[in-house]
């Protein structure tokens, strides 16, 4: 049976002149959890001092105090500290869930680092040598992919199918304005390969994947 991870109260944010509650993975569990994840690129743990803006706190500048955070492949810090929310307790609670977490981080960090790290107002670049990664972020986006789009996706069989359910749901946003921002662009290869990685996070709940597979098969053509 697989050990159960508990996430406590953590109040050391601070924003403007209000000291927030949210949660965190107690540091009983941080070095567990640094070797369990070890091959996915965790090389331990720390506890650290942070500020910027997140998802954390809706996109309002605060800081953090003495978070339990992962080290990711040296250079990045990932907090774990969450809204407390069910996607929270769920990336926990389910034994592939985490994985997904990195997959969808690796892609961000690939295709739009800004979306994930936390900066600190006014700074414009990414300069710091230790990068911190906003996680809550990643865990809100990981439920809207599983919990929100995992299963009518696991039913599609081409990508036109996919395509009309992204215009009423949007899970993929091609960068433009308005409505137009809705159409999956099939020409476009960011919206392609976040389209995969996507997959590829479904699958982990959803083996059998129609889609994943269709687009496996027209590559190869």
């Amino acid at each position: 049976m697989a050990e159960t991870v508990k996430l406590e109260r953590f109040d050391r944010i601070l924003s403007g002149y209000e000291k927030l509650t949210e949660i965190a993975v107690s540091i009983s569990d941080c070095s567990r959890l640094s070797q369990k994840y070890r091959h996915l690129g965790v090389q331990g743990y720390r506890l650290g001092d942070y500020r910027g803006v997140s998802y954390l706190n809706r996109y309002l500048n605060c800081s953090v105090q003495q978070a339990p955070m992962f080290i990711y492949k040296r250079h990045y810090l990932i907090p774990l500290v969450f809204r407390k929310s069910e996607d929270s307790f769920r990336l926990f609670e389910e034994t592939t869930r985490m994985t997904g977490f990195f997959y969808l981080l690796d892609w961000y960090l690939e295709n739009d680092p800004k979306k994930v790290v936390v900066i600190e107002p006014g700074i414009q670049k990414i300069q710091s040598k230790e990068i911190v990664i906003d996680s809550a972020f990643l865990s809100f986006r990981l439920s809207e992919i599983l919990d929100g789009a995992g299963f009518p996706i696991s039913e599609f069989t081409d990508l036109e199918e996919f395509m009309d359910w992204n215009r009423v749901n949007r899970l993929i946003d091609n960068g433009g304005i308005g409505r137009h921002s809705r159409i999956f662009d099939i020409e476009n290869p960011r919206n392609l390969s976040e389209l995969k990685v996507i997959l590829e996070i479904i699958q982990l709940k959803y083996p059998a994947l129609p889609l994943l597979n269709y687009l496996e098969v027209v590559h190869a053509n």
